[in-house]
């Protein structure tokens, strides 16, 4: 390793890779705060341009933009109550609410420090121990991976707030909708309805968009406004401890910053997951080990910590399995391969003997992508507070314009976008009627992965699922899921007690 450092420094520390790196996190902090772009579809746009460049300076360019766009979701998530990006679904949850009590800038800044320092501590790890944690991660089979999913939708229980059976019927409709379409294993129609449209399912940016962005823009809508006055969206505090991150604040997250770090890296080593599993998660343990739950949903400055430190811990353990073993973690490193391949750079065990200079130059390039992420991120950070001061009635309708950008250029399809309002309009109503939508996208998220390993085991087994409660680790995360929901509903009938006695 040591042998590599020098000639690895060399390697990175030019001016055209310092420009490169910190080029890919502005186009991805902003690509991850627009409603309606992505991050894969940023890397892969710009996968192209890499081939004309040397190897460090390629994979630096879209390694900065997939960790801005992975943090640039939680911005539009705090201001306007829309993730940018699956992964700041979770942060919605906490962000908003804090943004609404005139805290944008504490909940921005909090999305800034989890992000950074998750990326940093997980880039650490992969650094040091990349070959043993892609070791273990070739031990999950598809029990390992069915419970590992049951496990995650366990969470619902503990996002849904005091609404846990809303919270849950919630969750199953998300699984419902991403059951339409085709059969991921016999390929067969269902739940089409007999329109064309839908046999490749439900697609991802219209739900995200409407049950988030139109669905507030409907309920802003019933709010009075009027174009010739500052009616802003949310309000801004000039006091300086509703601004910032006080060293006590940030003090009492060190430990809920670690477990979430932690949770992300070991969710993005898994082929297949990806960070919108892990910021759920890592939200529903800071919300269990808390000592303030009943804070969470309602502008916890934990559950903005913990959701965007898992999502963005998953950008060094999605690396783990690609450098060491050839097996992109999830959508946004299997672009990466291209990068690698295209200057006869085979991913590896032996990219780390036969390349070890380039390797460790995009180490060194990942650790020092997390100061400029830092740099660059704060720098930004009164330009989308300013956007707050901007009218209601102007702000809304431009937001609107973007989404309907965003659902249409995903597949260039009309349909997408009567899809968006139909979700918009759901997600209204499930806001009328006290329904947490988080656990809908959670849902539909973990459906694909939930169905196949489940498919998957039984084959494996030969038509039983009894080994996914005698395997070890796939023992280990069922008896999580339950301690998970016993938890959930202990802790609720403890507060009705509460609420009775007083």
């Amino acid at each position: 390793m040591f042998e590599y450092l020098i000639p690895a420094a060399h390697l990175f520390f030019t001016l055209k890779n310092l420009a490169v790196v910190s080029a890919g996190l502005f186009v991805g902090i902003i690509i991850g705060a627009i409603p309606g772009l992505n991050v894969p579809m940023a890397v892969a746009l710009l996968l192209p341009v890499t081939f004309y460049m040397d190897p460090v300076a390629g994979l630096s360019l879209l390694i900065g933009v997939y960790k801005g766009g992975t943090y640039g979701g939680s911005i539009s998530a705090i201001l306007i109550n829309t993730p940018g990006a699956p992964a700041a679904a979770a942060t919605v949850l906490d962000g908003y609410p804090l943004a609404q009590q005139g805290k944008a800038g504490k909940a921005l800044r909090a999305a800034i420090y989890g992000s950074v320092i998750g990326e940093f501590i997980s880039d650490v790890i992969l650094i040091t121990v990349a070959a043993q944690i892609a070791y273990l991660a070739l031990k999950f089979g598809p029990n390992e991976k069915f419970s590992l999913v049951f496990f995650a939708l366990s969470t619902i229980a503990v996002i849904s707030g005091g609404n846990v059976l809303k919270g849950v019927a919630a969750g199953l409709l998300g699984l419902f909708l991403k059951t339409m379409g085709q059969d991921p294993i016999t390929s067969s129609s269902r739940f089409t309805l007999g329109i064309f449209e839908l046999t490749g399912g439900i697609p991802f940016l219209p739900l995200l968009i409407g049950v988030f962005a139109v669905s507030e823009f409907l309920a802003q809508v019933e709010k009075k406004i009027d174009p010739g006055r500052k009616d802003q969206i949310v309000p801004l505090s000039t006091r300086y401890e509703d601004n910032y991150v006080t060293w006590k604040e940030f003090r009492g997250n060190i430990k809920n910053i670690l477990r979430s770090t932690l949770i992300g890296l070991g969710i993005g080593a898994l082929p297949g997951t990806g960070s919108a599993i892990a910021a759920f998660i890592s939200y529903g343990a800071a919300k269990n080990a808390s000592k303030e739950p009943e804070k969470f949903g309602k502008g916890s400055l934990e559950g903005v910590f913990a959701a965007e430190t898992g999502n963005n811990a998953v950008c060094g353990g999605a690396l783990i399995p690609l450098l060491t073993l050839g097996i992109p973690g999830d959508a946004i490193t299997a672009i990466m391969i291209g990068v690698l391949l295209v200057h006869g750079l085979i991913p590896g065990p032996d990219l780390f003997v036969k390349s070890g200079e380039i390797v460790y130059a995009v180490f060194i390039g990942l650790l020092v992508g997390n100061i400029l992420h830092l740099f660059i991120a704060s720098l930004g950070l009164r330009l989308f507070i300013k956007l707050l001061s901007v009218s209601r009635a102007f702000l809304f309708p431009a937001v609107i314009v973007i989404c309907l950008a965003g659902a249409y250029t995903g597949d260039s399809k009309v349909f997408d976008v009567h899809l968006m309002m139909i979700f918009g309009v759901l997600g209204y109503i499930m806001k009328k009627f006290d329904f947490p939508v988080a656990p809908l996208i959670m849902g539909y998220i973990l459906e694909p992965l939930l169905e196949i390993s489940l498919v998957q085991a039984i084959i494996v087994n030969n038509n039983s699922i009894w080994p996914i409660f005698t395997r070890p680790i796939s023992l280990f995360f069922i008896l999580l899921a339950a301690f998970f929901i016993l938890r959930s509903f202990w802790g609720r009938k403890s507060s009705e007690g509460k609420g009775t006695k007083s």
